[in-house]
């Protein structure tokens, strides 16, 4: 299951990144994460490695193994309850000003035949939890603070720059 996602935000690149790459702080803009931590201090970088606490009791380990410092990044998610594996890649581009974030995200489905049967509702669940992470990422960056409500309640923001 492949997902590709973006959004234009009101703001310079570096500004962009800055919250982007703070990635302890993801808990800010994504709603299913409570707190995220990175393991021996190190907190960006190639070979780093963050531990997010979900709602529901659920914990997940990522590590990066990408990182163009201002410009992108890519992690691998551990193995969890019905996911065999999952890979993220977040980038950014300057546009006019702007700047456009983009999300790429692959996962394979445990199940053999069971998990196929899933993919097509874990997809929409996908699609409706990444759009509503942009726009609180969005609001984030560009009001210097989080959102303090459902971020459902968030405007779905432009996908192009």
């Amino acid at each position: 299951m492949k997902l590709v996602m973006s959004a234009c935000i009101e703001a310079q690149k570096e500004q962009v990144w800055k919250t982007l790459s703070d990635i302890e702080n993801v808990h800010l803009w994504v709603d299913p994460i409570i707190s995220a931590s990175c393991e021996s201090g190190v907190e960006n970088g190639v070979g780093t490695i963050r531990t997010c606490n979900l709602k529901g009791n659920m914990v997940v380990k990522e590590k990066w193994v990408q990182w163009d410092e201002g410009n992108s990044f890519t992690y691998h998610a551990e193995a969890m309850s019905i996911i065999k594996s999952a890979k993220n890649k977040w980038a950014i581009k300057s546009i006019k000003g702007k700047t456009l974030v983009i999300t790429e995200s692959e996962v394979v489905l445990k199940g053999g035949f069971f998990g196929k049967v899933l993919e097509p509702l874990m997809y929409l669940v996908s699609k409706k939890m990444g759009a509503e992470s942009l726009a609180a990422l969005k609001y984030l960056v560009e009001t210097g603070k989080p959102f303090e409500k459902n971020f459902s309640k968030l405007p779905r923001v432009s996908i192009a720059c």
